[in-house]
């Protein structure tokens, strides 16, 4: 798979991201995709092909995770992400485009289109986080002690990266090696650990309810009826909420959607 790997620079930390340009030359439609927590921009790597028939796709690794810098000193919040995303496509004179975010980088894809509404066309949304609040008082405080990354290091350690994937499909023989390998990666990095535990931290809470109703781009939204982690109940209400969405339930998958049923959220994406 052809594509460029770049670096820019955002809040201090170094961020990684790809270009994969359009398979037609005429082409002048971009699509940036967003990755969920604990993933990267590589989640996208079986939709990418068939996007790139009609556009030039982008993918970024959000701080600290897949490639991007891992550092305790570094603070980031959703918010954060949203006007990384927009600072990202400023360095690359991008105007407009088309954006799709899977779990936290659907949520993060909802505030590029509620902060920069001229600048988003239309919207994919794949289980994308929700009416999650901040981090409460008692948890900031649990995720502040010294010893808090090691903990997460050992929990991560324990369950395997392959007890992670199987809780999220539907269908545990959809995980192959490459997926394996490639959420795994970020996982071995000690650096990771401190970092997440600062976002932890600082990260914020999800759109609320005025925000979510005010989003005027096109909107289709995709849910795994059998997602253990983020309920489809989840979609029904974003669907109440934002003005110009569609829902589809996606059976036989789960949360995570780029990797299990990739065909068929392209075959929508035009």
């Amino acid at each position: 798979m052809s594509y460029s790997n770049h670096t820019f620079h955002y809040n201090k930390a170094a961020v990684d991201y790809r270009i994969y340009p359009s398979y037609n030359p005429d082409n002048s439609r971009t699509i940036l995709l967003l990755h969920g927590f604990l993933a990267s921009g590589s989640c996208f790597h079986r939709m990418i092909p068939e996007l790139r028939q009609r556009f030039q796709v982008i993918t970024l690794d959000f701080p600290p995770f897949g490639n991007s810098e891992k550092s305790a000193e570094i603070a980031f919040s959703y918010e954060d992400y949203t006007v990384l995303a927009a600072s990202l496509l400023d360095y690359l004179q991008i105007e407009k485009l088309d954006i799709g975010g899977h779990s936290m980088g659907g949520q993060i894809a909802m505030r590029l289109a509620y902060s920069y509404p001229d600048r988003i066309d239309n919207l994919f949304l794949f289980a994308p986080s929700s009416y999650m609040l901040p981090t409460d008082a008692f948890s900031s405080l649990i995720a502040s002690a010294s010893i808090f990354p090691a903990i997460m290091q050992l929990v991560f350690e324990a369950s395997s990266v392959v007890g992670f994937l199987r809780h999220l499909v539907a269908d545990p023989e959809k995980i192959n090696l490459r997926m394996v390998v490639a959420y795994s990666i970020p996982f071995m990095a000690k650096e990771l650990y401190p970092s997440l535990a600062r976002f932890i931290r600082s990260r914020g809470g999800d759109l609320p309810n005025d925000s979510l109703q005010q989003i005027n781009a096109k909107t289709i939204i995709f849910w795994g009826k059998e997602d253990p982690l983020l309920p489809p109940s989840i979609g029904y209400r974003l669907l109440a909420e934002l003005p110009h969405a569609t829902l589809h339930i996606l059976p036989d998958a789960g949360h995570l959607l780029p990797e299990e049923t990739p065909e068929t959220i392209v075959s929508y994406i035009k």
